[in-house]
């Protein structure tokens, strides 16, 4: 009893930390990982990671070959996190079968930017700037998630830069109006830039499939391409809800009702600026 109850203030330490709880859900998903395999997840240097790894304690163990598994009192803490509270990322049991998904839906790279969201801004902004760019010289733009023929050219810029950032701020009062989590807003708006990098690449598909001769009615657009464009649009939810799911640290339901949400009054907004706008996908 005693050997508990001095063992239980260590476990707390361990799991105070989200960097640690991260760590121990990794290990958890993965159930036998390498160091290598935690460095190339968690970019940080080698002397920071050994002291999350020894802080870890009893929580975590090594094989004969050196790799790190979860002990017993780790895999109750790991089923705990996953079970009760809102954490960083959902284990790969959460996709079942599809566990692939976490990789479709570019966890690894909304982890980095949530590792450290100053560090990772400039690959953020090199990002915006090239799909700002691409706008102008496609003269298409989505107006959230309607890929929208501009004219003049340089309007397309603009568009694109506003329609980020209102996706942002819907984004972000959602969730801080729902579930009360304020945390990571600089991260929160790279992964809204990241999340839009399937829009910007249906635009040039529909900047080569209309050329010049942009339609002028809905029925002109060919069913195959309405077919695309709602693909798309799932899988800007997907990165959404991934998004959410990593750097604001809620469950995957919480997530998607988010982004559901947000999608909902983005996709209203959109409807009302292009008519306003008299323009067409």
């Amino acid at each position: 009893m005693e050997s508990k109850k001095r063992s239980t203030p260590e476990i707390w330490k361990a799991l105070s930390n989200k960097i640690r709880r991260d760590l121990l859900c990794f290990i958890g998903e993965k159930q036998i990982v390498s160091f290598t395999e935690i460095q190339e997840q968690f970019q940080m240097k080698v002397g920071t990671l050994y002291h999350h790894i020894d802080t870890l304690g009893e929580l975590i163990s090594q094989n004969h070959t050196k790799k790190y598994l979860l002990t017993e009192k780790g895999r109750r803490a790991f089923s705990l996190i996953e079970d009760e509270l809102d954490v960083s990322a959902p284990s790969l049991q959460a996709y079942g079968r599809f566990s692939f998904l976490h990789n479709f839906f570019l966890r690894p790279v909304f982890r980095f930017i949530n590792n450290d969201a100053v560090r990772s801004l400039g690959f953020s902004i090199m990002i915006f700037i090239g799909l700002t760019v691409a706008t102008y010289f496609l003269s298409v733009t989505p107006i959230f998630l309607f890929p929208s023929f501009i004219t003049p050219a340089y309007f397309a810029p603009v568009y694109f830069v506003i329609s980020t950032v209102i996706t942002y701020i819907i984004t972000e009062l959602v969730i801080v109006l729902i579930f009360r989590k304020t945390s990571n807003k600089l991260a929160l708006f790279q992964s809204i830039i990241i999340a839009q990098i399937p829009l910007i690449l249906l635009c040039i598909l529909e900047s080569f499939v209309f050329k010049s001769e942009y339609p002028t009615s809905f029925l002109q657009i060919d069913i195959w391409f309405i077919a695309i464009l709602i693909i798309v649009q799932l899988v800007f939810v997907g990165l959404l809800i991934e998004a959410i799911i990593v750097i604001k640290e809620l469950r995957v339901e919480k997530a998607g009702s988010a982004a559901l949400l947000t999608v909902f009054i983005v996709n209203s907004l959109a409807f009302l600026i292009m008519n306003m706008l008299e323009v067409l996908i």
